[in-house]
């Protein structure tokens, strides 16, 4: 299968190679005579410098790494952190196709796919770490994931050297979620966090005082009630698209779809834009299942998606601009920013799409609870395609700059329970490119779950 190579690899080796052949590849003669000795005499000496002596100083290296292992693995690059994703190796025999290009001394390690946990020897419940040698006679050098390689049954321990000075810097505190669950050893030894390994200790509500609801029986009506009617909520231009009875002009009876036309201007537009470059834009994910007893889901290439996406990271989220849009969600729906998701920024080329899906379906027994709306911003007019459709409603909304879309993904009788109607897809780009952002707002604090690593989530 194809491995996604590391790009500071292909820098590094871009570097060797300017270097290698600014020397040039062949042998070189000086010459000097004797002139300044009054001497008659020349001599000449030939500088070792031809290809042979190159290559055996060269210290690029090929290698493949083999896995007979029952598990999907990633391979990691050794930066002395946390690692560099540079592949995925199949269980059973799998191989990284085409090799990998790396150098002398590099050292990779392996994890479950997907998560963090590493592939350890059951016998010593060491993590395997695979180091690139120096031996000039090999071509290419193979490494192997044995058979028998598993999962640590030792609960609480780090998975990086690098734990140690994380934890002396105050990240226990400070990111506590991901350091117990990757640095739980150095957690325990400074703050003695060690039990909270256990998602079942660490993420309950109470524990995390987040046990107040957003929304009780009748107040999401009551919400989009008050955003069809009052005056404050006139200043975005407020259309109603599907509510029960088809109250306020609305084309469609069912549960609320409602658009603010002028909910966000060009400099926030802009903001969300240039924030997600802090984070960058990767192939959408999905969080596959809990693979772990600290809570760790795994994350896997979505099948039903084709969009790129980035997540408003600290640096995003303390933008002007991007403040301003949150701090006026906030206002708007009355829902405390904690119970937010970070922004998603999307992008869809022409072709790309996401099929039907549920932001929130089923009895969500998660510590935030469900997604109760969603706030889909459109950061840009799109030519042709890229509407946002509500498959068992026959309901299409066009792309609009500056436009939000807002719909519930609960009952507005039992807000602990999804609506079945609110399904949704977005439809293929058909001619230019669809920018778009979206806040997912919890029922309860997601802030508190996702920083004690209570959301499935550890990046």
């Amino acid at each position: 299968m194809n491995v996604k190579k590391s790009p500071f690899l292909f820098l590094s080796v871009l570097l060797l190679i300017s270097t290698l052949l600014g020397g040039g590849g062949v042998a070189q003669t000086s010459c000097t005579n004797g002139d300044d000795n009054d001497d008659d005499t020349t001599t000449c000496t030939e500088t070792a410098n031809n290809e042979d002596t190159a290559a055996a100083a060269d210290p690029r290296r090929k290698i493949t790494i083999r896995n007979l292992s029952n598990y999907r693995a990633d391979i990691h690059y050794d930066d002395g952190r946390f690692g560099k994703i540079v592949g995925t190796v199949s269980p059973h025999g799998g191989s990284t196709t085409p090799p990998l290009e790396t150098f002398v001394g590099h050292r990779f390690f392996i994890t479950m796919h997907g998560v963090r946990e590493g592939l350890v020897d059951p016998a010593t419940d060491e993590q395997y770490f695979f180091t690139v040698t120096s031996d000039e006679k090999e071509d290419e050098e193979e490494f192997v994931i044995p058979k028998e390689a598993s999962t640590s049954k030792t609960l609480c321990k780090d998975r990086y050297p690098v734990c140690k000075n994380e934890a002396a810097r105050g990240e226990c505190t400070r990111n506590p979620g991901w350091m117990i669950v990757n640095c739980c050893q150095s957690c325990e030894e400074k703050e003695g966090y060690g039990h909270l390994i256990d998602s079942k200790v660490r993420c309950t509500r109470e524990r995390l005082n987040a046990t107040l609801a957003a929304f009780t029986a009748g107040s999401l009506d009551d919400l989009f009630m008050r955003w069809a009617t009052e005056e404050e909520f006139r200043q975005y231009d407020p259309h109603v698209i599907s509510a029960p009875n088809k109250v306020h002009g609305a084309e469609h009876d069912g549960p609320w779809i409602l658009t603010f036309d002028s909910f966000i201007d060009d400099f926030e537009i802009e903001s969300l834009l240039r924030g997600a470059e802090y984070g960058g834009f990767e192939r959408s994910t999905d969080q596959g299942k809990v693979v772990a007893s600290s809570g760790e889901k795994e994350k896997v290439i979505s099948t039903h998606r084709t969009s790129s996406n980035a997540w408003c990271r600290p640096e995003c989220e303390r933008m002007p601009g991007v403040r301003r849009v949150s701090d006026r969600i906030e206002k708007v729906t009355g829902i405390p920013q904690g119970n937010y998701e970070s922004f998603q920024i999307l992008k869809y080329e022409i072709g790309e799409f996401y099929k039907r899906h549920h932001d929130s379906s089923g009895k969500n027994t998660n510590i935030s609870g469900h997604r109760i709306l969603t706030v889909f911003l459109y950061l840009n007019d799109v030519e042709e395609g890229g509407e946002t459709a509500f498959t068992e409603l026959g309901i299409e909304v066009k792309p609009k700059k500056g436009r939000a879309l807002i719909w519930p993904s609960v009952l507005n009788d039992d807000p602990d329970s999804s609506d079945p109607r609110t399904y949704h897809e977005a439809r293929a780009v058909i001619k230019g490119t669809k920018w778009a952002a979206n806040h997912w707002i919890h029922q309860y604090d997601y802030r508190s779950a996702n920083i004690w690593g209570c959301s499935g989530s550890f990046s």
